[in-house]
């Protein structure tokens, strides 16, 4: 038996922390933002946001964005695991992946990996070549030391100085306003940081040349990844998340029951005409309904829902099949969100400067429709890249000679997509998916409440109506809520186990052996 995880990560996993140690956790806060309506929109800023490949995320983000639910992302994200970069539920593992990135956000994923020297000696100089002004320096206190402050600038100080672009503008002035609008954008929602309040310099650097060619989704994709990394194992009160929150939430509630929320009306979508600005399959989730529950109870009912979720309550293929796919039914989806659906099953390194994280896609055939095989292959996704960051590696500037290795694999892997014949995948097997099931859920931790009842407690002569009636009065006494899911795991499991005993019994008993006898376990 192949055990998926590693101690290195599991011993500060807040899975660990919850099912282990008994330890009652709050939910992460999320850092990712809208796009915000004090910065306004200019359609001059529209042929040089075209020329980045970012025109159809910025137009989703920035007219509006939907509520976004803290506590169902904290649930998921308590299911991450860096071994695999999926998350391990009761269904198998799943995973956000290169297919949603285009589906959803429609950012480009052919091009430049997004890896580059995160220098930022002279950045004030370098700023106000770029856009003609940067912060001023903080001031000396006494002792002739100044404050530390990092390289970029503060949401509020981008809105105080680029909210408006003047009407009598020249194209030059135009230029610099749509650069720090979409600095400020993806700053907020793909490269959210833990701050919640700054836009680095590097984000503005990385605009410099409007045609870069960047492969925007999968540096999306890698960022995301690294952030869920470092989150799943937060176990403090401040702890919070960033990176595309919209991209993983509106994932979650296409495939997941788990706190998805209503979907109420849509505003109206202006397109001017251009299929490039048509909506991605987000706006589905345009306008949704508002969490009103009280915190820490929704997140033990979540936790609760997520123990006990089976695969028949998931929506595996969510975008469509066949002749079907990409059909949104109620508007014309952006021909951009398809367009390289022959890059969703690479796989291969996704790069966003020191951040390298390997898209696994085969661990997760199920979401494309396909076989899932067992074990799948293993690919290490390597406990040292995981270590890279700017805070511990302040001496590495070069990402793109540092990562030299994995950028010639993405090139690589992005060339041979686009040049070979595409592969026959087998379709999906529910039988073979079963087996699946069952060598998954015993090589990982697939349930984090604690269990309903210890594994001797069957052995003990207890009158089970009346011990169960106790606790229960004794929990409605002291305001707590049953947790439902340890007691319907635990009442599968002795579903299961009388199974495998009466399979047994047949199996012995002269006469009893019969053909094409199957049981179904769930």
């Amino acid at each position: 038996m192949v055990w998926l995880l590693n101690n290195v990560y599991d011993v500060e996993h807040r899975a660990y922390f919850m099912s282990e140690k008994k330890m009652e956790l709050t939910p992460l806060k999320i850092r990712s933002h809208g796009a915000s309506s004090v910065m306004h929109y200019d359609e001059r800023y529209t042929p040089y946001i075209e020329m980045t490949g970012l025109l159809p995320f910025v137009q989703l983000v920035s007219r509006s964005t939907p509520n976004l639910n803290a506590v169902a992302v904290t649930t998921l994200i308590d299911r991450w695991r860096s071994e695999t970069h999926s998350f391990h539920l009761r269904t198998g593992e799943m995973t956000v992946t290169l297919q949603d990135v285009s589906m959803i956000t429609a950012l480009p994923i052919e091009g430049k990996p997004l890896c580059m020297s995160t220098d930022s000696e002279g950045w004030r100089q370098q700023m106000e070549a770029l856009i003609g002004m940067s912060p001023q320096e903080p001031e000396v206190e006494d002792g002739g030391k100044k404050d530390r402050v990092p390289a970029g600038a503060t949401f509020t100080w981008i809105a105080a100085n680029f909210a408006h672009c003047p009407e009598d503008a020249d194209d030059e002035v135009i230029q610099r306003y749509a650069r720090v609008y979409m600095w400020y954008v993806i700053s907020r929602t793909i490269f959210a940081d833990g701050t919640g309040k700054n836009a680095p310099w590097m984000w503005l650097k990385a605009l410099t040349v409007f045609d870069n060619k960047f492969s925007w989704g999968s540096a999306a994709l890698a960022y995301l990844y690294r952030q869920l990394d470092d989150a799943c194992r937060r176990t403090t009160k401040d702890g919070g998340v960033g990176g595309c929150m919209l991209l993983l939430s509106v994932w979650s509630w296409e495939r997941l029951p788990v706190g998805r929320p209503k979907s109420s009306q849509w505003n109206t979508w202006d397109d001017h005409g251009n299929p490039v600005r048509q909506p991605t399959w987000a706006y589905k989730w345009d306008l949704v309904s508002e969490v009103a529950s009280e915190v820490n109870l929704l997140y033990k009912q979540y936790t609760n829902e997520m123990d006990s979720l089976t695969p028949e309550q998931v929506e595996w293929e969510p975008y469509g099949v066949g002749p079907n796919f990409g059909d949104a039914h109620t508007f014309d989806l952006n021909p951009l969100c398809v367009q390289e659906r022959h890059l969703w099953l690479m796989r291969y390194p996704l790069i966003c400067n020191w951040a390298v994280e390997f898209h696994l896609p085969h661990r997760v055939m199920r979401q494309f429709g396909y076989f899932q095989p067992h074990p799948p292959e293993w690919v290490d996704t390597d406990t040292q890249l995981h270590r890279l960051d700017r805070r511990r590696q302040r001496k590495i500037k070069d990402w793109q000679k540092h990562h030299k290795s994995y950028v010639v694999m993405f090139e690589q892997s992005v060339q041979a997509a686009s040049s070979i014949r595409r592969t026959q995948y087998r379709q999906h097997c529910p039988l073979a998916f079963n087996n699946y099931l069952r060598w998954f859920q015993a090589s990982t931790r697939v349930e984090i409440c604690p269990p309903a009842y210890e594994e001797d407690i069957l052995e003990e002569p207890t009158e089970y109506d009346a011990l169960a009636q106790g606790r229960y009065n004794k929990l409605i006494r002291e305001g707590y809520q049953t947790s439902f899911a340890p007691v319907l795991n635990f009442v599968r499991k002795e579903v299961k186990k009388q199974a495998d005993e009466s399979e047994d019994i047949l199996d012995n008993t002269p006469g009893g052996k019969r053909e094409n006898l199957h049981f179904v376990y769930s």
